[in-house]
């Protein structure tokens, strides 16, 4: 299995990392890519993270990839390089889906599935406020932690990061491994 976080300037930390975290700890390939055009990308919280790898819109290894994730923040929808400004990475995002393959964002970030009319007919959630860009959902509030509708996957924000990846996981390795990864990490009862 193979992942690719994307990571824009003023991205959410937590949202971030966390869901790499689990990834990772769950034997997922996981790639951060920044797609600033410098491998140092700066948090929201003033956190610099060193991706894997730089964006590059004419060799974007997401062929190969199960799963393509967005993290929320305030760099995903605004600031310098917001994710619907990146070049190509629309048709990525659009062509991962329709193969099948698994598309997720968390907090902010579903509102750019939305405008890239990914969620149409999808359950969906995101962070308060953003309800209205995603654009052809049917919109899940709280208590929706986390929204898997097919091959998307949407979640509410940083405090549903750990739910997330735990849904990720189950999407890609089954329930079986989400459950015990959950219990390993002391997140859910054994």
């Amino acid at each position: 299995m193979k992942a690719i976080t994307y990571l824009t300037e003023g991205f959410e930390t937590v949202e971030a990392l966390a869901v790499v975290d689990i990834l990772r700890r769950a034997g997922v390939e996981t790639e951060t890519v920044s797609v600033t055009g410098s491998p140092e990308v700066k948090s929201a919280q003033d956190i610099t993270v060193t991706a894997d790898r730089v964006y590059n819109s004419l060799d974007t290894g997401a062929e190969t990839a199960d799963l393509l994730f967005l993290p929320g923040g305030p760099g995903s929808f605004s600031g310098l390089f917001p994710y619907e400004r990146i070049d190509g990475l629309k048709d990525i995002f659009i062509k991962q889906h329709e193969n099948g393959g698994v598309i997720a964002a968390i907090c902010a970030a579903p509102s750019v599935l939305g405008k890239w009319g990914l969620l149409k007919g999808k359950n969906a959630t995101c962070f308060p406020g953003f309800e209205k860009d995603l654009q052809g959902a049917k919109v899940q509030r709280a208590p929706a932690r986390v929204v898997t509708d097919g091959n998307v996957i949407t979640s509410r924000g940083m405090g549903t990061a750990i739910d997330l990846g735990l849904a990720i996981v189950e999407k890609l390795l089954g329930e079986e491994k989400a459950a015990q990864l959950g219990a390993d990490i002391q997140y859910l009862d054994e």
